[in-house]
């Protein structure tokens, strides 16, 4: 049977058809990754107390944060070199970013040890000290690597089965009366063993010989990326504490419940942005604006369906999960569906477009920049207006994000049509 010919019918009801599988593996994996925490939760919350509910979630976030810190933005640079990379560069590849990660990691996951520790309940310190060591441990995952390679099923056997095997067992143990410690003791072990499987498999030989200038090269191309990283990390994670501190505790509590919906809008958005980041360049250089056009205008449709979702079903879903007491008004759940809209066309032009052509500074101010006025937007909106206050200044910091994002992105790659410049840079080993 041969292949049909290029640019026919055929081909593009083949490409369409394995663009949907691949959108779909991608998009289940999150969605398995959001049911572990389901879980082991509902039980931690019902058979431990406030103290120990408060140690673990501290330690997921202070342990988080450590992740973000010790990934050194290879989920923002890496794939899409991975995805043009010979198999050769990408064992290099896979090598060096645990060659540069794990000393950072070591540093990073040890400062979130102590905070964890110092800022929890004084009886649960060690619940939070492991769950930050176990949460810093994302930081060393080869997610990205899989992202690049176009697979999403690697990830599922070597992180999120492990993790759920992981979260059952520590369910188990606590219904049957061992202390809470054991969720993230054996969390973090799934975290070691899955990815370790993965780098002996793929990189054995690479591993034991350092890339002196691959490591040197990373810690010069990354920081753009990290600190982006970083900053939409700390906006996202520190939004519900900035407006709790201004506003009224029952308007704040109505903002957490919008926040937790509009969570799951995000993870929506993260499944489609990790299907399509090495998909945009895996054909070549001279498909790439095609491709890059599919992504906007998919990530165009993504964002209007959350924003109607969220807009109309926001009242009635934090109604059924959470109680009217803290249900979002109308105004709140559009404010919310705006920002929806504005992380998925930012997500195209800032972390799929602008990575690609390489503009990683540019990348980084527009995150920045927007983290820096949407903090001052939550904390202006919330104390005028609540709630909605608070989730239209997240809106309108979203979208003005991915409208400077989108507008560089339009300037520089008119600009490298004009020069003939290629509208993607060579892989290396230091992605």
């Amino acid at each position: 049977m041969t292949a049909p010919p290029p640019g026919s019918h055929a081909q593009s009801t083949v490409g369409a058809a394995a663009l949907a599988r691949r959108i779909t593996a991608f998009a289940g994996v999150p969605f398995l990754s959001l049911l572990a925490p389901f879980i082991f939760l509902p039980v931690l919350a019902r058979h431990a107390g406030a103290d120990v509910w408060v140690a673990i979630a501290l330690g997921q976030s202070v342990g988080g944060i450590a992740a973000l810190v010790s990934g050194l933005g290879y989920s923002t640079l890496a794939p899409p070199f991975v995805a043009v990379a010979s198999i050769e560069e990408r064992r290099r590849l896979l090598a060096t970013s645990l060659h540069v990660r794990v000393p950072v990691w070591s540093v990073a996951a040890l400062i979130a040890v102590i905070v964890a520790a110092s800022l929890a309940p004084e009886a649960n310190r060690a619940e939070a000290a492991t769950m930050a060591g176990a949460m810093s441990l994302a930081g060393l995952a080869p997610t990205w690597f899989w992202i690049g390679v176009g697979r999403a099923m690697p990830i599922l056997w070597s992180e999120v089965l492990p993790r759920m095997a992981a979260t059952l067992a520590a369910t188990g143990l606590l219904l049957l009366g061992a202390g809470p410690i054991w969720y993230p003791i054996l969390l973090a072990i799934a975290m070691i063993v899955g990815p370790a499987v993965v780098y002996s498999r793929i990189a054995s030989a690479e591993l034991v010989d350092v890339d002196r200038d691959g490591v040197i090269g990373v810690l010069r191309q990354h920081p753009p990326a990290l600190i982006a990283e970083i900053a939409g990390g700390a906006y996202n994670a520190l939004a519900v504490a900035v407006v709790t501190s201004v506003a009224p505790v029952a308007q704040a509590a109505r903002f957490v419940s919008g926040d937790k919906a509009y969570r799951f809008g995000q993870y929506s958005v993260s499944a489609l942005g990790n299907a399509l980041q090495g998909w945009v360049v895996e054909a070549g250089p001279a498909r790439m604006g095609r491709r890059l056009r599919v992504v906007i205008a998919l990530h165009l449709s993504v964002g209007v369906a959350g924003l109607v979702a969220m807009g109309v079903g926001g009242p009635w879903l934090t109604t059924a999960l959470f109680g009217t007491d803290v249900a979002v008004g109308e105004a709140t759940a559009l404010g919310f569906g705006v920002a929806i809209l504005g992380i998925t066309l930012g997500t195209a032009f800032g972390r799929i477009g602008l990575i690609t052509i390489g503009a990683r500074k540019a990348f980084m101010s527009c995150v920045v920049g927007a983290s820096i006025v949407g903090v001052t937007g939550l904390l202006v909106g919330a104390s005028l207006w609540g709630a909605s206050g608070a989730a239209w200044a997240l809106g309108i910091t979203e979208v003005l994000s991915a409208a400077a994002q989108g507008t560089v992105l339009a300037v520089l790659w008119r600009r490298r049509q004009r020069t003939d410049q290629p509208p993607t840079h060579a892989p290396t080993a230091t992605a």
